[in-house]
């Protein structure tokens, strides 16, 4: 649009050194053949149909003087396409005709062609500098889709350790309680069990007796807590990269988690099981070089896969002592699991069904 309206500002000065010859015939040619020319260079610019018109235009200054006149739009063409050696012919031209224009033709010639270069020269520097506006514009918007990842990423890692960080406290309460208050507790009830027996008074027999079901109620109590503490606190994820770290120096490990904390401490304790009976059967058969682990959290459904490229030196049998342990790992919580093996490798499958049974493992 910018140079449109360059061109625009030039004919209009062309125009007024046209209006000045006595005939209108030829003025009128060469005006409609420049706005012509120039609007094929501008639809096709550079290509050889722009090279040819402005080739056309340049042997159209060498035709009459009044093309002469029009020669500072073919002037701002051959500088806009970078064929500036073409801008000679207007000199050259001007030499020829210089005697069949009027000094006030020859000053709107000169001026109008200073007119196209300071244009050329502005509107080229104003497009270099929108070019590099919008590379700019481009580069911030990268750069904050880019640091717009990162953060999401660096909360992803925060909201994690602080998942990790939680769960640790919950396994050292539960360890303090366990240690503490369990085993205090667990010497209270013998030495209360041995105080019974050797107690002569029924009365108070009777209280002693009540009191070590009191104990023995708390005791169950809080047993069942430290294992609620404990199973609460097993990080799936990290369960997974310790359980396949005995890989990691003879096999590149692909991990793939995606699921909710929400996921049943029986489902995770089941596919921590298989897993680890995955990589032991990856260490004593397999011959290959990679293995993927995938978790994922479907609406209506938990799955595992575990993927080994290597094909097995020995044949694995399916009645073998790893695979049913699979088999009554994925049974006890309503999940199925099947076992593929070919030239790609042996594969493990798991799908759970979120309503699935609860029954602890």
């Amino acid at each position: 649009m910018n140079r449109l309206t360059d061109k625009a500002v030039i004919l209009l000065l062309c125009g007024i050194a046209l209006i000045s010859f006595e005939s209108y015939f030829l003025p009128v040619i060469a005006f409609l053949a420049v706005i012509g020319l120039s609007a094929i260079n501008q639809s096709f610019s550079d290509s050889r149909v722009s090279l040819a018109t402005e080739i056309i235009g340049g042997a159209l200054c060498f035709a009459a003087p009044q093309f002469l006149c029009v020669s500072p739009v073919f002037f701002y063409d051959f500088f806009s396409s970078k064929r500036r050696w073409l801008a000679l012919v207007i000199p050259v031209s001007a030499i020829i005709y210089h005697d069949k224009l009027t000094d006030m033709q020859l000053i709107l010639l000169i001026t109008s062609t200073l007119v196209a270069f300071m244009l050329w020269r502005a509107t080229t520097r104003l497009e270099e500098a929108e070019k590099n506006l919008i590379a700019v514009r481009d580069n911030s918007e990268e750069m904050n889709i880019l640091l717009s990842e990162k953060n999401k990423q660096l909360c992803e890692n925060q909201d994690y350790e602080i998942n990790l960080a939680t769960m640790n406290e919950r396994n050292r309460i539960a360890r303090e309680i366990h240690d503490n208050v369990g085993h205090m507790l667990t010497r209270s009830i013998l030495q209360l069990g041995a105080l019974i027996i050797i107690n002569k008074d029924e009365a108070i027999n009777e209280h002693l007796v009540s009191l070590k079901d009191t104990l023995d109620n708390a005791m169950t109590s809080i047993r069942s807590s430290v294992h609620n503490l404990h199973d609460t606190s097993i990080d799936l994820r990290l369960a997974v990269n310790e359980a396949v770290k005995p890989l990691e120096d003879n096999y590149r490990t692909e991990i793939e988690c995606d699921f909710s904390e929400n996921m049943p401490k029986n489902i995770r304790m089941c596919f921590i099981g298989i897993i680890k009976e995955c990589v032991s059967n990856v260490i004593k058969h397999s011959s290959g070089d990679k293995i993927s682990v995938v978790i994922r959290e479907h609406p209506a459904f938990y799955q595992l896969s575990f993927n080994d490229n290597g094909k097995c030196s020995g044949t694995i049998s399916d009645t073998g002592i790893g695979l049913s342990n699979m088999r009554e790992r994925a049974s006890s919580v309503g999940g199925i699991i099947n076992f593929t093996s070919s030239e790609k490798g042996f594969k493990v499958f798991v799908s759970v069904p979120k309503n699935s049974s609860t029954k602890e493992i």
